[in-house]
């Protein structure tokens, strides 16, 4: 079909990325450079080839999926970002609703070109690799790498479209290849097949290993940890019997519980290792969240599955930071993000006896909430030292403005993940985006075990998460239902995972979107009334968000790739 004239040729003769060297990875940086032969007959290009099916990988990180304003959480109810007056932002136009298969923003109009690209470069490098000087035993590990990276390619397609096109081979640009596309079943199939069979060629430690300049290429525990998150979604009321349309190209035609039990047993696997745990604070204190903290901005830890490397930068902090610290303020926490971390004794701030005052809302509050929320007086490095930041109305450079005009939206400001000496302008430091992480696979599993039925089982997962986030108590109310366990789980992931781009799929996997992206955001009004007093007052303020359910569950295939298809179908409503 003329599809791969597109889809499987133009795309994929591209350039190699260039994230690997600055004058190209291959020699002549052409667009025929991938299918020179001597590519294959020199180590270094062999190798070259597959490591820029790595760099690809950055349109699923924080700041390079977009650009350097924007990340998923602007995309969902986490957070709204500043420009959300106008249509000048791709969050904007996806958050009004101003988008369709003809007119989809950044990234959402890339992802099915740009990931089958990669899955073509990383099929053309399983063709290729056996003819190159590479070592047998380098050969084996390598392939196992391009079959994990061609699975989470595939994962990316599947998550934003349900079932896509399976491709496995090299495609000639001669070649008529009008294909439908798979069902969601299938593509489950294929992609847990491929990690099966790449997860016993690769090392389970590159450092333990003596392969220290391999460090954060793929491992054994990446291949299992990504077929818990598959094996999850799977399970998810949005694919198991739950899709808005019976074609099994959507989903599963009906539910069957025991893909929630294939799941879980998929995230056991990665704990049955006992190479993965959550990083703690020294000498196990957690009362500061100290081990949170240190996670995203410690380049070797016990809890990175797949990380995201960096060299030292700024990026986060210069876009995310308020103006006072040099910073864009692209992004306010929502209120009723905020509101979602429980007290210090692990209670939610709804439940009267919690001890939570709504007149003093920031003390006594879940530890990880000081490392992830900058609010008003909260401390942060600035060129006179550490200093408040002040959020309250109409307070100078950072405070509430209503209607907006500067400052903040809501009254916060996102603090994760950034390194507390950085301001926007001066210092750096090496931020580890996850792309897979053992609390992410702890989540999974207490969730699978929920949902197969285990709920007394899914305790345990939780209170390791509670007690490293330095709850006190950490342990979850005995004898919960399967709704109220499943509440708290759905909470915890909203705090633990936030701002690594699950909730934009968490929302869509429950089918919760008319709930979450349907309401206003919340926000905090506080008045200085003294020195050091103020009054608090929550208010809502309209996110001009649009969310049609079940339509937007998915997102729609680019509207020029049905075009050139007699038999690529488009998902339901688009």
């Amino acid at each position: 079909m003329k599809i791969s004239k597109y889809l499987i040729v133009s795309a994929f003769l591209a350039v190699v990325s260039t994230g690997c060297k600055k004058e190209g990875v291959l020699k002549n940086d052409t667009q025929t450079d991938i299918f020179d032969a001597d590519v294959w007959t020199d180590s270094v290009k062999t190798t070259q080839v597959l490591t820029s099916v790595y760099a690809d990988l950055g349109p699923e990180s924080m700041l390079t999926r977009i650009n350097t304003s924007n990340s998923l959480s602007e995309f969902t109810d986490e957070s709204d970002e500043r420009w959300t007056a106008t249509n000048v932002s791709p969050a904007s136009a996806f958050q009004k609703g101003n988008y369709s298969a003809s007119s989809l923003p950044d990234p959402f109009n890339n992802i099915w070109a740009n990931s089958y690209k990669s899955i073509r470069k990383a099929c053309l490098f399983l063709s290729k690799v056996d003819g190159s000087p590479l070592s047998p035993a380098m050969k084996k590990r390598m392939k196992a790498e391009a079959l994990f990276l061609r699975a989470w390619y595939y994962h990316i397609l599947m998550k934003h479209y349900a079932g896509v096109p399976l491709i496995e081979k090299v495609l000639s640009i001669t070649e008529e290849v009008d294909v439908p596309r798979n069902t969601y079943e299938e593509c489950v199939n294929f992609v847990i097949r491929d990690l099966d069979a790449a997860a016993p060629d690769l090392p389970v430690d590159y450092i333990a290993s003596g392969l220290g300049q391999d460090f954060g290429r793929a491992t054994e525990g990446a291949c299992l940890a990504l077929k818990a998150r598959v094996l999850l979604h799977a399970a998810s009321p949005l694919f198991n019997g739950g899709a808005a349309e019976p074609n099994p190209v959507y989903g599963y035609p009906a539910y069957d519980q025991n893909r929630w039990v294939k799941a879980a047993e998929a995230a056991k696997a990665v704990m049955d290792m006992r190479v993965y745990s959550l990083v703690q604070g020294t000498n196990g204190d957690n009362s500061t969240a100290q081990g949170y903290y240190n996670l995203f901005l410690t380049r070797i830890n016990t809890e990175m599955i797949l990380p995201r490397l960096s060299a030292s930068n700024r990026t986060l902090e210069n876009s995310h930071l308020p103006t006072s610290r040099g910073g864009a303020n692209h992004n306010n926490p929502n209120g009723d993000y905020v509101n979602t971390f429980p007290m210090k004794n692990g209670k939610p701030i709804t439940d009267p006896t919690s001890g939570y005052n709504p007149q003093n809302p920031y003390v006594n509050r879940d530890p990880r909430f000081y490392r992830s929320v900058i609010y008003n007086g909260a401390i942060w490095a600035s060129s006179s030292g550490d200093q408040p930041v002040y959020t309250y109305h109409n307070a100078p450079q950072d405070g509430l403005s209503m209607p907006f005009v500067g400052g903040t939206q809501s009254g916060y400001f996102n603090r994760k993940m950034m390194s507390e000496g950085v301001t926007g302008t001066t210092g750096g430091a090496q931020h580890f985006f996850p792309f897979l992480r053992y609390g992410e696979v702890l989540l999974n599993y207490a969730e699978a075990l929920n949902e197969s039925g285990k709920t007394a089982e899914a305790y345990a997962p939780m209170a390791l998460i509670r007690e490293r986030a330095g709850l006190v108590p950490f342990e979850l109310p005995s004898g919960l239902t399967q709704e109220q366990m499943r509440k708290f789980i759905r909470d915890e992931r909203r705090i633990e995972l936030s701002y690594e781009d699950h909730r934009f799929w968490d929302i869509r996997r429950w089918k919760i979107g008319a709930s979450t992206y349907g309401k206003p955001l919340r926000g905090m009004k506080i008045v200085k009334t003294g020195a050091t007093t103020y009054t608090y007052e929550e208010f809502e303020f309209t996110k001009p968000s649009v969310f049609i359910e079940p339509k937007m569950n998915l997102l729609p295939i680019p509207q020029q790739q049905i075009n050139i298809s007699t038999k690529l179908i488009q998902n339901p409503e688009w």
